[in-house]
């Protein structure tokens, strides 16, 4: 973990790697749906059997944008199943979906380079030279996904793994390197699309380095270890939530408090996995948590705040979740999935067989990095109360994290910190 002094930043990325391998209406509210998108996912990843109860972090921005675009090549019951992985009922919601949120970053463009703000979504479509794409398909990703379209040999293992790593890199700010190998590329492989997502900004209220020191932070079993903790006492959006038992901190970015990173504490003697469940009951109770911390008409709390610097890598494989939570089959089943509308010959013969999201993010007073890669592969058949007092808010046991921007109330990272890792491998 690096340590820059100068300035405190955020830096977060985010990429989305869909592999298609060959067989060879609108909704205004962007936060509903992509909150339950988020709500099942983060309900598969809360339960005991997942990863050990290790901490966790996924971009739910950077992987809907993506499964956005897979919906757009699909038709029938592929598309139905799709539908509910998005919680959007049309292509038309899905595309104005895309299209609003991409205009609203890029109009505020210029005011967050005012703040060193830096936020680029990036879509790209890689299409083998022997592929029969359909320019409909291309030209809907190009228009409603901003996606460009790049010809390249598949048969070049290699060389195509070197130009895809390459791009990512440009596009994450060098943040994340060489995702793909030749092992990566299936002989058979026909398109692949990638997501980017890269967020820079400074603190609005930086932490001070010379202050940060060793802690004891209390493990889910009990035991105790030393973290670095960083300290600052200031002015910010918190609350107790009492009917969930938990205390919740917006710690906003620098600029127009767009923004923030959100902090969920259990309450004392409360386990993490306790509070998790029962925020994913629904995803009203998360909306109407974020609501109410958002609520900029209310005078913000003195906090003494203690969160230790940490660094949480994640690598997960989804197609068991969108099967199990969503109970979808027909994108991975060869004999049913429908992925025709990618194909101006309206070839049936693609379909999904691995959904693997790998997350990075690293806190510390410099602020934080954080990248994210999804490899979709396609393979062919051949009660809030607000704290007038003081108060002391110690991230000395696990806890939630949410990156989002409020405005339009769109997770951009979650995850949680429990203190103990998992092996990026």
């Amino acid at each position: 973990m690096r340590c820059v002094e100068s300035l405190l930043y955020q830096v977060l990325s985010s990429i989305i790697v869909l592999q298609l391998n060959h067989a060879v209406h609108g909704e205004k509210d962007l936060s509903k749906s992509i909150l339950d998108f988020t709500t099942g996912f983060t309900r598969f990843h809360s339960s005991p059997d997942v990863v050990g109860r290790r901490s966790l972090v996924w971009s739910p921005l950077s992987l809907y944008e993506a499964m956005l675009m897979v919906a757009e090549g699909a038709s029938g019951e592929t598309f139905t199943e799709m539908q509910r992985i998005t919680h959007l009922q049309t292509k038309a919601a899905a595309r104005e979906w895309s299209t609003s949120y991409l205009s609203d970053v890029k109009k505020l463009a210029k005011d967050n380079r005012q703040y060193n703000i830096s936020v680029n979504i990036a879509n790209r479509l890689y299409a083998d030279n022997d592929f029969d794409l359909d320019n409909e398909f291309n030209e809907n990703l190009k228009k409603f996904y901003e996606s460009q379209l790049e010809l390249i040999d598949f048969s070049q293992a290699q060389m195509s793994a070197n130009k895809i790593n390459q791009w990512i890199s440009n596009q994450t700010n060098n943040i994340i390197k060489n995702i793909l190998n030749a092992r990566d590329i299936n002989p058979m492989t026909s398109l692949m699309l990638v997501n980017t997502l890269h967020f820079k900004a400074p603190w609005a209220k930086p932490f001070d380095s010379d202050i940060t020191s060793k802690e004891n932070f209390t493990l889910n079993t009990g035991r105790t270890i030393e973290l670095k903790t960083m300290h600052l006492t200031s002015h910010f959006p918190y609350y107790h939530d009492k009917k969930h038992q938990s205390q919740w901190i917006n710690l906003p970015y620098k600029g127009n408090n767009r923004y923030v990173l959100t902090l969920a504490l259990p309450d004392k003697d409360i386990e993490l996995r306790v509070l998790e469940k029962k925020l994913l009951r629904n995803s009203k109770i998360l909306n109407n948590i974020f609501s109410t911390l958002d609520n900029r008409t209310i005078s913000n709390t003195r906090v003494q705040l203690a969160l230790p610097k940490f660094r949480i890598e994640s690598k997960l494989d989804f197609a068991e979740h969108f099967k199990r939570l969503y109970n979808v089959k027909a994108p991975f089943d060869a004999d049913k999935a429908d992925f025709s509308l990618m194909s101006s010959g309206r070839s049936k013969e693609l379909y999904m067989s691995k959904i693997l999201h790998k997350a990075v993010i690293d806190v510390d007073e410099a602020g934080t990095e954080a990248a994210a890669v999804t490899v979709v592969q396609m393979l062919s058949r051949s009660g809030m109360i607000l704290h007038e007092d003081p108060v002391r808010l110690s991230f000395s046991r696990p806890f939630l994290f949410y990156l989002r921007d409020i405005n339009n109330k769109v997770p951009l990272f979650i995850g949680r910190f429990t203190g103990m890792f998992m092996s990026s491998e």
